[in-house]
């Protein structure tokens, strides 16, 4: 096994305590060490599985739609299980997603602040470079980056989704978002060399975070030079906010049913439920508002460390900003009281008994095997997301409110199914949308499809719900999905984020087996060498496919 592991990671995995910012019980953060372990030449360990994948026969262009010159590769990262991973897959195989085809080149026992990437991620700068380009055989090699929406602008310098200028591909002002795009039109795109001058000049301006607007919020450097036309969407995020926006929708319709049945039955506590439902209106909005707010502090006191650790800690610079990051933080302080209150609230004000219509919610959903990871907070995962979008679902899921209408508001029961039947159509529309755009692969007639699908959709959307925000998720659907889909004939499915997160569950568990190793960086070592050991084509090729489940039918009953 030794010598298997010598031939196949050989001295190409190395392991340090790096200096890292870490997150204080205070709130503030300071310089410690913590375990990288990382490989050095990652331009060896690429052509090093692509051989391997050669040899195996298990390279593929799927059918054309990759150009038969060219070999895709995928770069993304993602914080899970205590640790962050970068990880790189092979596009050119036949399930490019699975942790089989995921291999980590980088790992940290840290927090993924913009300046723990810089220190995990700069040494890969020009091997990056050099990948995206880089001839393999008779193959040119593309390079594209993928992740969810934070690490993306991470990685790209942006403040991030509560920027004035929050979109990573174009120039457009959050407030202009909620305008429909036949009217506006698509707004100036982005590119690595503007983003690389509005940041010099908002270096030149004194760093000033108020101000970063005026330099379209490119408050870091992009960490690597892979063009913006090659960050993958992150579809997996999109298709979860939607939806989970929708859903909230149709929850606070029901708070509203709920209220107009407490002043009309004595069935439950109207006052209690009163407060229960108002909590539950102001829960997302606060905790919307909390994360906003500590996504600035943070982003302060990053930037504040980052400049004490190049130009000094009594830099004037540094002390400026964590003047403005001390001052967040009381903001912040206060915000996490008000959540910490509403959500107190929702758990103690929640019963059986109360709120009947906000109750059916939860019992459809549970109707067709759905269940959100926590109530209070609204929050689904794909799989589940995917599974009640399908048109039976959908109907299970609203009707269930039109039904409880009937039976305990008859005199509202036109008016309100009607509303339901609203929702009908507006999560008919999208879950059309989430079909294509989950796909790996888009022709012209899809991607054509595809527009009309988010035309029809957001149209619907906005004379419906007129008082919803249109959030930087939506805005990725309506401007730049279709783009994606004409200029690189895929979907969501093939050069998503989701490898990059499945990643996690795997190193649980052989973190694990080698948790009697006491030393933190050998721990990782063998973690990670193991890992790389698992994805090795050769073995890889070995594993059998998965049994095919037997259902009753199979076996003749």
């Amino acid at each position: 096994m030794r010598h298997i592991s010598s031939q196949i990671v050989g001295d190409n995995l190395k392991g340090e305590i790096a200096p890292f910012s870490v997150t204080i019980p205070s709130g503030g953060e300071e310089i410690k060490g913590a375990p990288l372990v990382f490989i050095p030449h990652l331009v060896d360990k690429v052509v090093q599985l692509l051989d391997g994948n050669e040899r195996t026969g298990r390279l593929t262009w799927h059918k054309g739609f990759i150009p038969a010159n060219e070999i895709w590769l995928k770069i993304g990262g993602d914080k899970g299980g205590g640790t962050f991973k970068m990880t790189f897959q092979i596009v050119n195989v036949a399930t490019p997603n699975s942790v089989h085809n995921t291999c980590v080149f980088s790992c940290f026992a840290a927090g993924d602040s913009v300046t723990n990437l810089h220190v995990a991620l700069d040494r890969f700068k020009d091997q990056v470079e050099h990948l995206h380009g880089m001839k393999w055989r008779q193959y040119t090699v593309k390079v594209f980056i993928c992740g969810d929406y934070e690490f993306l602008s991470k990685m790209y310098g942006l403040s991030g989704a509560s920027g004035c200028y929050p979109c990573l591909y174009c120039k457009i002002p959050s407030d202009q978002m909620a305008t429909p795009l036949s009217v506006r039109g698509h707004a100036t795109e982005r590119s690595l060399e503007d983003m690389c001058t509005d940041h010099q000049c908002y270096i030149s301006s004194g760093s000033i975070r108020k101000d970063a607007q005026k330099f379209f919020n490119c408050i870091s450097v992009p960490i690597f030079d892979i063009p913006v036309s090659q960050v993958c969407p992150p579809g997996l995020h999109i298709m979860l906010g939607i939806f989970t926006k929708m859903f909230h929708l149709l929850e606070a319709l029901c708070c509203q049913l709920d209220l107009e049945l407490a002043s009309h039955t004595t069935d439950f506590d109207s006052s209690n439920f009163s407060k229960y439902s108002q909590a539950l209106q102001r829960l997302p909005l606060l905790q919307g508002d909390l994360k906003t707010a500590q996504h600035s502090q943070q982003v302060l006191q990053q930037v504040a460390t980052y400049v004490a650790l190049v130009h000094g800690e009594k830099n004037p610079l540094a002390v400026d900003l964590l003047k403005q990051s001390a001052a967040k933080k009381k903001s912040v302080k206060a915000l996490d009281a008000e959540v910490a209150k509403c959500t107190a609230t929702v758990r103690r004000g929640y019963s059986e008994k109360e709120g009947p219509f906000v109750k059916t919610l939860d019992n459809a959903l549970q109707s067709f095997g759905v269940q959100r990871q926590q109530y209070f907070g609204g929050a689904f995962i794909g799989n589940h997301v995917h599974k009640a979008l399908k048109v039976p679902n959908i109907q299970t899921l609203c009707t269930s409110i039109s039904k409880m209408a009937l039976e305990k508001l008859p005199h509202r029961s036109g008016e309100v199914a009607g509303q339901v039947s609203k929702f009908i159509t507006a999560f008919s529309l999208y879950g059309t949308c989430h079909n294509i755009c989950d796909q790996n692969f888009i022709d012209a007639a899809q991607a054509h499809a595809l527009d009309q699908a988010i035309q029809e959709f957001m149209a619907f959307f906005r004379d419906t719900y007129p008082e919803a925000t249109v959030p930087i998720k939506m805005h990725l659907l309506e401007d730049h999905t279709v783009q994606w889909a004409n200029t690189n004939h895929v979907g969501f499915g093939l050069l998503g984020e989701q490898g990059a997160e499945s990643i996690h569950a795997k190193f649980n568990r052989l973190g694990l087996a080698f948790a009697p190793i006491k030393d933190h960086v050998q721990n990782l070592m063998c973690t990670v060498r193991e890992h790389l050991l698992s994805i090795e084509p050769q073995l890889v090729a070995a594993i059998p496919p998965p049994a095919k489940r037997l259902v009753l039918k199979d076996i003749g009953c």
